[in-house]
């Protein structure tokens, strides 16, 4: 059965959105931060939503739309110093290690993608 989306996440295909993702260990102490933009290319509620990058990599981010904020007209940079125009939206998450990495080698460290759902402050 295909993927029936909700006309808020139908929505996405083509926008542009500036994401910020807050990686923390197990024990909620903070690991990374990263700041990708891209073009919303796919969606779908099982695989989730998709965009691409300008240099044309892709990352997916769970398909739920309770992190996503309309973006305040401005001129916005990624981690990566690349300027962002005017997106359409700013998005942000806080993805958390669930899984001790003492664990015997070969097995996977499970990640559990938590939304942010306070606006992000912007200035």
């Amino acid at each position: 059965m295909a993927d029936i989306l909700s006309p808020e996440l139908a929505a996405l295909l083509d926008k542009r959105a500036l994401v910020g993702i807050s990686y923390f260990d197990i024990t909620g102490d903070a690991l990374q931060q990263r700041m990708l933009a891209g073009t919303v290319v796919r969606v779908t509620i099982k695989e989730g939503i998709t965009l691409r990058q300008t240099d044309e990599e892709e990352f997916t981010l769970p398909s739920s739309m309770a992190s996503w904020f309309v973006a305040p007209a401005g001129d916005y940079k990624t981690g990566d110093g690349e300027a962002i125009n005017n997106p359409d939206y700013l998005v942000t998450w806080d993805v958390h290690r669930c899984q001790d990495k003492s664990k015997p080698e070969g097995e996977h460290q499970w990640w559990e993608w938590v939304a942010n759902t306070t606006p992000p402050s912007v200035g």
